[in-house]
């Protein structure tokens, strides 16, 4: 699948709070790590944020989605939570106060929305392993 770019000014997740510093204004640090954890251990809302995040955010998906060098799945996690509580991507360490069953259950809901998504642009479906032979470990 060929790199897509767009500018900032285009990503959806720009205007979303992707990028803020801060946290929402009602929140601390770590409730915003507890109401992630809590937001990645429902699955079933996970992935229909996931669905929401892949059919509106266009812009922003090809940019990030395309990009073999980054982690891809981590990305989908924080948009998801970024979409759905409003918490930026800075406040991503929700991620590790999961367990490692949880974390590899929200690392699989991922993949497979990465994979409903590569499907829509007729690209081929990834394993697992081959999105993390590409990335980091997959650090929320």
């Amino acid at each position: 699948m060929n790199r897509v770019f767009h500018t900032w000014e285009k990503w959806e997740c720009y205007p979303a709070g992707f990028y803020e510093a801060h946290p929402p204004k009602e929140m601390t640090v770590q409730e915003c790590e507890v109401a992630y954890r809590d937001f990645l251990k429902d699955d079933d809302l996970f992935a229909s944020v996931l669905l929401k995040i892949i059919t509106t955010w266009t812009n922003s998906c090809e940019h990030y989605l395309t990009n073999d060098k980054m982690n891809r799945i981590a990305w989908l996690g924080q948009a998801a939570v970024c979409l759905h509580l409003g918490i930026p991507s800075r406040f991503r360490g929700g991620y590790n106060l999961l367990s490692e069953d949880e974390k590899t259950k929200a690392d699989e809901t991922a993949l497979e929305y990465l994979n409903k998504w590569r499907f829509i642009y007729m690209a081929a479906p990834l394993s697992m392993g081959e999105v993390q032979s590409r990335t980091k470990a997959n650090i929320y």
